[in-house]
């Protein structure tokens, strides 16, 4: 099972975009997978019940989610330089434990020409530290306001590298 985790809780972000084509991908390949927007998490969402994982909304997320799950593809935009905050408290909101041993994919969107290639490694070393391996190759996805037209992926060459990240990512 794949969870595919688009890590922006912005409304009408553009990390959506990408991470629902490589939700399409999957089901074209046959792989079981779910898919989890951090705009699901609640508005009010208070930052002390997260440490209170029995109780929290993140209880019956790590349920849906996280616990059967073998693999992640964290879809991550660049935030500041980074990964956006909420992706980290909604890793905090769930207990270590839950991702021991289990494998991730990532890939980085920006509008700027690094494709988030320093968050990627900010949450690859966060990913390393509760024990989930990190695959490799990770996709930079530089320059997304020039290859998103209408909400759609609008670049050959991205759509490829989409493609062959998920024939990757089934393989690890």
């Amino acid at each position: 099972m794949i969870t595919i985790v688009s890590a922006s809780n912005r409304k009408e972000n553009s990390t959506a975009h990408f991470a629902q084509h490589c939700k399409r991908l999957l089901e074209q390949k046959g792989a079981e997978h779910r898919f989890f927007s951090l705009e699901q998490l609640p508005s009010e969402l208070s930052l002390q019940s997260i440490y209170e994982q029995e109780v929290s909304v993140f209880k019956s997320i790590t349920k849906e989610y996280i616990s059967d799950s073998d693999k992640f593809l964290f879809v991550i935009p660049e935030y500041n330089g980074s990964f956006p905050g909420i992706l980290k408290l909604f890793i905090d909101g769930i207990h270590p434990s839950e991702f021991y041993g289990k494998k991730a994919a990532l890939i980085g969107i920006a509008a700027g020409r690094a494709g988030n290639l320093r968050g990627m490694d900010h949450f690859t070393a966060i990913l390393n530290y509760i024990q989930v391996s990190v695959m490799p190759q990770k996709l930079p996805i530089s320059s997304i306001d020039r290859i998103l037209n209408g909400g759609e992926i609008d670049d050959e060459a991205s759509l490829k590298l989409l493609d062959q990240h998920i024939d990757q990512l089934i393989a690890f």
